[in-house]
């Protein structure tokens, strides 16, 4: 009796999971209990009833998943069947095409009821021809991956050469790790290889590389045991002088890059680790830095406020040692650059503009200190010529467009190609001629060619074009 009343817990567990629309799983408990009741010596009526219903059920759900899946076979039939009489030019995208269609067929026998036995011939039969279109591509990646386990053999075998011919003196850790990042990207470079190859492969690869290893750890274990003394000098270092004590640590720091790496879990806590034990040297340094950034902003706004000359501020700043590297110092180098530039600047345009009053003063309409005074003397005695010299004049004027790199008027175009070729003819000479060879001598010959007692619109002209070259000559 218990086990009919465990068939018939186990029956309805079937029937609540086909309820539930887990028919493959419903139909698995039923088969066992069907198998289970036949060990009963005798099987009671109402078991009996209930058995019949569940396995009507069964089949009612069978019959209506070959109603859905069976046009679907059908059609995976079809495609296959295509597949064989118009294959793939490419290859790959045929076995992939192949590779879903059986993947689908899959997908039915697992969510309904499994194919006919002819329709699974069918199938089978199809796909077997299908893949057949690719058997040279198959042929040809098969030799390809027997190529890339040679090559792999190769090294392999380099990998055991170089622990034979260093195991006696390593290289160091860097240059082991390099040779073997090398050598492994060789490796994920020939790949893929055959299944029936790749576990002993694998095997001999790690195999070979093994030495190395070994002795990339021992040499790791030696840098770390080397970067801990290094530390305790470190923290031992008591000197009088705060500077001489920075100097300490800086020699055990080329002692300290002259090692190798220590491994990557522990490297950056034994670096961090040697530059806290010397920070007490620079908390000293640091409030030196501070102070002098501290002048050095004081120093900076009395330039602002144009309390402090630019050599004031550069003699101040030069006595400023510990910040010579801070980006404040630098700032200050940069403003100052500025207001020199700035100065230049003013100074140029203050002489453009006494320049510019070089002809007023000439006519009398502005006084002589106006003028810059290296030109009085020449301005003073134009005061008692009575006649001007145009073609000086116009000389003068052309030769200092020439200078400046500035056209000149058509009209004056045969005066100006003399005026090149007499350039040229001095400079080819290496002689040399002040009086009229640049642009002050040029002013004083043409205040020495002018008079205001004969002042036509000529004159000013000439000296608006002189005025045009200012900006590129002075």
């Amino acid at each position: 009796m218990e086990t009919s009343k465990h068939l018939f817990n186990e029956l309805d567990k079937a029937e609540q999971l086909f309820s539930e629309g887990s028919i493959k799983n419903g139909q698995k408990i039923l088969r066992e209990a069907i198998k289970t009741s036949k060990d009963l010596k005798k099987i009671p009526n109402k078991l009996r009833h209930k058995i019949n219903s569940a396995v009507s059920k069964s089949r009612y759900f069978d019959d209506i998943s070959s109603f859905a899946t069976n046009p679907k076979r059908d059609n995976l039939i079809n495609e296959i069947s295509k597949l064989v009489s118009n294959p793939n030019e490419n290859p790959r995208e045929h076995a992939h095409s192949i590779h879903n269609l059986q993947r689908q067929w899959q997908l039915l026998d697992v969510s309904g009821k499994p194919a006919s036995r002819s329709q699974w011939l069918k199938f089978n039969e199809l796909t077997n021809k299908a893949w057949e279109s690719c058997k040279e591509y198959f042929e040809e990646i098969k030799q390809i991956k027997i190529n890339n386990a040679a090559q792999r053999k190769v090294i392999i075998q380099k990998i055991n050469e170089f622990s034979e011919q260093n195991k006696n003196r390593w290289p160091p850790l860097i240059k082991l790790v390099k040779f073997l990042k090398l050598t492994y990207e060789e490796w994920q470079t020939n790949a893929p290889v055959l299944d029936t190859d790749i576990d002993k492969l694998k095997s001999d690869y790690f195999s070979a590389r093994k030495p190395i290893n070994d002795e990339i750890r021992r040499q790791e274990i030696f840098n770390k045991d080397q970067k801990e003394l290094l530390i305790n000098k470190v923290e031992n270092i008591n000197l009088e002088d705060n500077e001489q004590c920075i100097n300490e640590f800086k020699k055990i720091k080329l002692e300290w890059s002259k090692l190798g790496p220590a491994g990557k879990k522990i490297e950056k806590a034994l670096w961090n680790k040697f530059n806290t034990a010397a920070d007490r040297f620079y908390e000293e340094k640091n409030n030196l830095i501070k102070e002098e950034i501290s002048q050095l902003n004081n120093i900076k706004k009395d330039f602002k406020n144009n309390q402090k000359t630019i050599d004031e501020v550069k003699t101040e700043i030069n006595s400023l040692e510990n910040i010579k590297n801070t980006k404040e110092y630098k700032l200050i180098l940069t403003d100052i650059r500025k207001a020199k530039e700035a100065k230049r600047i003013e100074k140029k345009e203050a002489k453009v503009l006494a320049y510019k009053n070089i002809y007023d003063v000439l006519l009398k309409k502005l006084d002589v200190d106006k003028a810059p005074h290296t030109f009085l003397d020449d301005i003073k005695k134009s005061y008692e010529s009575k006649k001007s010299n145009i073609e000086n004049m116009r000389y003068a004027c052309i030769k200092i467009e020439v200078l400046a790199g500035i056209e000149s008027l058509k009209k004056d175009q045969e005066m100006r190609n003399k005026i090149q070729l007499e350039l040229l003819s001095n400079k080819f000479n290496k002689k040399s001629h002040p009086e009229n060879d640049d642009l002050h001598s040029l002013i004083i010959f043409f205040i020495n060619n002018f008079s205001n007692h004969d002042v036509k619109a000529e004159h000013k002209k000439l000296w608006d074009r002189i005025i045009a070259s200012f900006d590129k000559l002075i």
